[in-house]
């Protein structure tokens, strides 16, 4: 979902961040995700006050969650997981208390209240219970489990997107 024009978010810059993050978990260096962090940041987004919609507020808090996570990465504490989980869980039940406030039929048929807070859970614990199982030195990420969980993730995120288009376009 496209970010509002004005923010001024270089869509290559985000992809970049993510790109970067990835190798730093691979690994890499942290000198990439710190050129991706500034790249990103200087978008006229990071020096403007806004009142963002519900889709952009969604949207905003997802960049600070990604932002959070590449100042976490390379020196990952429990603290720092235990943020960004709380992150996601907290999202998805906004998503929630927001879409049931609102009475949107979504694709012919009314989510309960809490189903993007079960699904966030339930893909948490998915990739939980797979860090846990995976042998000391695997490339998780790589590996035929860690495959199923980014297309379980994706697949939740399809979701997600999907309501917030909803949103954006009212």
């Amino acid at each position: 979902m496209a970010m509002p024009e004005e923010w001024g978010v270089d869509p290559a810059a985000l992809a970049e961040l993510l790109r970067a993050g990835a190798d730093v978990a691979d690994g890499g260096s942290s000198a990439e995700i710190a050129r991706a962090v500034a790249a990103l940041t200087a978008a006229p987004l990071f020096e403007s006050e806004i009142e963002p919609e519900f889709a952009e507020s969604f949207q905003l808090e997802a960049l600070n969650g990604w932002l959070m996570l590449a100042d976490a990465l390379g020196e990952m504490s429990e603290a720092d997981t235990e943020r960004i989980i709380d992150l996601a869980r907290a999202m998805a039940v906004y998503l929630d208390d927001y879409r049931a406030g609102s009475l949107t039929e979504i694709d012919q048929r009314v989510y309960g209240p809490g189903h993007f807070g079960a699904r966030n859970l339930a893909v948490e614990a998915e990739c939980h219970d797979a860090v846990l199982a995976a042998p000391a030195g695997a490339d998780l990420l790589t590996s035929p489990v860690g495959r199923r969980l980014e297309a379980a993730c994706d697949e939740y995120s399809g979701q997600l997107t999907a309501v917030l288009r909803v949103f954006a376009a009212r």
